[in-house]
């Protein structure tokens, strides 16, 4: 029967940790790899603030509504994650 020098094949308890960091790798790699690859979501508060400027802006009488509806719509758009 072939000994080896730790009482383990790979190392003993180093090869037990290597084995377990490439394991965390893995699993952080492709954790890493789906939410890359996922749209990311717009938190409503973004959309609301965007359109309350817009609202401001048509108030203050700075663009028309021809703009203001053209503005809004493409708002509308984004947030429903449809390319404008």
């Amino acid at each position: 029967m072939m000994m080896y020098p730790f009482g383990m094949a790979w190392g003993g308890a180093w090869g037990a940790l290597w084995m377990l960091l490439l394991l965390a790798l893995t699993v952080l790699g492709g954790v890493a790899l789906v939410r890359a690859l996922l749209p990311k979501p717009r938190s409503p508060d973004q959309d609301d603030v965007a359109l309350d400027v817009l609202r401001s802006r048509y108030a203050k009488g700075e663009i028309d509504e021809a703009e203001y509806l053209h503005r809004r719509a493409n708002l509308r758009h984004e947030h429903q994650g449809e390319p404008t």
